[in-house]
């Protein structure tokens, strides 16, 4: 079992708040930060199932599924409920065969990395990268583009279908440990509920290596 703090979530809250927004207006950026929290209460009062893909250099190494809460505090609860791992050998780029601790650490690392990614979505950074978003439009797309939100050089982009303003995408950019890494989403929204993301991918790089989690998620209640 584990808590979280920061849940990817929460930024779905930004792209829930924006439908309201006219096209031909600009969009008022104090009134989408409110929304935010709005939405927020309403994804925490769901319990949802969570499966996470790991694969290495675009090979499938790991699979592992979870059911996921939210506490009153606001904390996340993280319970695996399956796993399965595939236990063929890695090699790094030169060759090297990947002993079980160093394939422990490659996890470890890319997990970490995703929730570092992940505190970006937490309501304060989000309302922040709302609050200092440049927001472009065209016949089709509502882009909302903030930098600097948590570290200098990151980047935050939040992507809507024009003229429905319903969230489509969002991507998050930084580096981590001098490594380029990145979030990016995709949404949907619940009959009759808040806006949510429907997947994720979380990408970094490892001793060379290309580490990737994809995120589904489903069956919210």
């Amino acid at each position: 079992m584990n808590k979280s703090k920061f849940s990817a979530v929460s930024w779905v809250i930004v792209v829930f708040g924006v439908a309201a927004i006219s096209a031909q207006s600009v969009p008022d950026q104090q009134r989408m930060a409110a929304q935010l929290h709005a939405n927020q209460k309403a994804l925490r009062s769901y319990t949802w199932t969570s499966v996470y893909t790991f694969t290495i250099d675009g090979e499938q190494k790991r699979v592992d599924e979870y059911t996921i809460r939210y506490f009153p505090d606001g904390t996340q609860q993280r319970m695996q409920v399956g796993s399965q791992v595939d236990k063929k050998k890695i090699r790094l780029p030169d060759g090297k065969k990947l002993s079980k601790k160093e394939r422990e650490a490659a996890h470890a690392f890319v997990m970490e990395v995703k929730g570092q990614l992940d505190a970006y979505l937490n309501p304060l950074f989000a309302e922040k990268a709302v609050a200092t978003a440049t927001i472009t439009s065209s016949d089709e797309t509502l882009v909302l583009l903030s930098h600097n939100v948590v570290t200098k050089g990151d980047s935050v982009e939040v992507r809507f279908s024009l003229p429905n303003h319903l969230p489509m995408t969002a991507a998050i950019t930084t580096t981590i440990e001098g490594s380029p890494v990145s979030l990016d989403l995709e949404f949907g929204i619940l009959d009759f509920g808040p806006s949510y993301p429907v997947r994720s991918v979380t990408k970094a790089t490892w001793k060379g290596l290309q580490l990737e989690i994809a995120t589904e998620n489903s069956n919210y209640k």
